[in-house]
């Protein structure tokens, strides 16, 4: 067989991975079907590790022992530099269970699904709706030549609004996101999400602009979520870490936050948008804390890097598809729960700043510093929620804001995105609770 020829190669380390995915995606722009495609992807990629790495992939699986020469004939040049942390050989075959498999479901119930959620957000104020939907089912299966023989299968759903506000020469846009892995009962309320949108369009159009200063300053869940993935997150994969573009070089066990953060990345959430089983290098996905009672614990690894670091690999190679190489990457991000409900962490707040989402933002892993967007604010006065603000920026010192949060609340949810690295984008989910601390509030663009 083809397959097991490949491991006939005298090379130190060879793995495989064949994948098979097929997606759907629908848009409605204002009531108008715009995009609806089909397709069926196929394809095989080869790792060998002898001198250094070489890799190939292709959509033709039976080219494989020939693409794995030509990974091969790479992999001889260079030095001896490269190893791989050992782990736990797997034999397994596992797929998520679907209550409403998307695939079993007729197209123009998908279209429904926009339509409805269209004609729910109709008002005077709203000039323009997007909404979007898109399922995928990947199979991948994982071989290596130490053994290991991994079959996975992962559905996933999402759907996205995103609303349009205008009045008197003023216009706002606001987003919704919800889905996950798993079937269509993961976007049962949509509907609720495209009003929640609407709703705050219309809100902004009579927000002011922002106060400018230090002020404290509330994140809700998706914004607090938004921070640990982009500051924090990208600063604990080890690549980063090796490559001295992170601030977190040489902290593991040094306290880097206040006491009462502790971060986990969990791959292993029912149902989340980060969810998998194995990751790309066959390592078993596991939950494991980044940041302990405020303390460095871990960085994101993939085998080379946690053997580099000498460290346990922890399950955070992935790739976007069969097309790529597994690079350390977060899957599920997020702030543990605290013991403040948000009326007590807001109760002693003289004048503060509530931001809420997020617009997007630049990070600077190696420097330490970063600027996002907030898709809403509201003025803290006096222990209450005042008057919303828009267009918002939030930055800082990424170590001076952990270190000065001062409240966690007991809520906690889990919000969707995808996460680009490298050329390479995978989905992930980010979020936990409202947190409070200090922060640089100002508009968008310095004004």
């Amino acid at each position: 067989m083809e397959l097991k020829k490949i491991f006939s190669i005298p090379a130190r380390f060879i793995d495989v991975r064949i994948q098979f995915s097929r997606t759907n995606r629908i848009t409605l722009d204002d009531g108008t079907i715009r995009d609806l495609s089909y397709g069926e992807v196929e394809g095989i990629s080869i790792r060998v590790l002898d001198k250094t790495w070489g890799f190939a992939s292709s959509n033709d699986i039976s080219k494989a022992y020939k693409l794995a020469e030509k990974a091969w004939k790479v992999a001889k040049q260079g030095d001896k530099k490269i190893n791989l942390k050992s782990i736990d050989i797997a034999k397994d075959r596992v797929k998520v269970n679907v209550k409403q498999n998307p695939f079993d479901i007729d197209l123009e119930e998908k279209k429904n699904i926009l339509k409805e959620a269209e004609k729910e957000v109709k008002d005077k104020k709203i000039a323009s709706t997007s909404f979007s939907y898109a399922d995928s089912f990947t199979k991948t299966i994982y071989l290596s030549s130490e053994g290991s023989e991994i079959e996975a299968e992962i559905t996933r759903v999402v759907a996205l609004a995103k609303v349009f506000a205008k009045e008197n020469n003023k216009l706002q846009v606001a987003f919704e996101r919800i889905g996950g892995v798993g079937g269509l009962e993961l976007i049962q309320e949509f509907n609720v999400k495209a009003l929640e949108a609407k709703d705050r369009a219309i809100r902004l159009l009579s927000a002011k602009s922002p106060p400018i200063g230090k002020f404290r300053v509330v994140l809700d869940p998706k914004l607090t979520g938004v921070f640990f993935h982009e500051a924090l997150g990208h600063a604990t994969e080890a690549d980063h870490v090796l490559n001295n573009e992170s601030i977190l070089e040489n902290k593991i066990g040094k306290r880097i936050a206040s006491p009462i953060v502790t971060v986990y990345d969990d791959p292993t959430i029912k149902n989340s948008f980060g969810f998998y089983f194995y990751d790309d290098e066959g390592v078993k996905a596991r939950k494991k804390a980044i940041v302990e009672k405020g303390r460095l614990v871990n960085y994101l690894h993939s085998r080379e890097t946690s053997e580099a670091l000498n460290m346990q690999a922890n399950g955070n190679a992935r790739a976007q598809s069969f097309e790529h190489v597994p690079i350390p990457r977060m899957s599920n991000t997020y702030i543990a729960k605290g013991d403040f409900s948000f009326d007590e962490i807001i109760e002693d707040i003289g004048y503060g700043v509530y931001l809420l989402g997020s617009k997007g933002g630049e990070v600077d892993t190696a420097r330490g510093v970063f600027q996002f967007s907030a898709e809403e604010g509201f003025i803290i006065r006096k222990g209450e929620i005042a008057e919303p603000i828009r267009d918002v920026a939030l930055s800082g010192s990424t170590l001076e804001i952990l270190k000065q949060i001062d409240a966690v609340g007991k809520d906690f949810s889990l919000h969707i995105g995808f996460c680009g690295k490298e050329g390479q984008l995978v989905p992930v989910g980010d979020g936990g609770a409202h947190i409070r601390t200090f922060a640089t509030v100002g508009g968008i663009n310095g004004y």
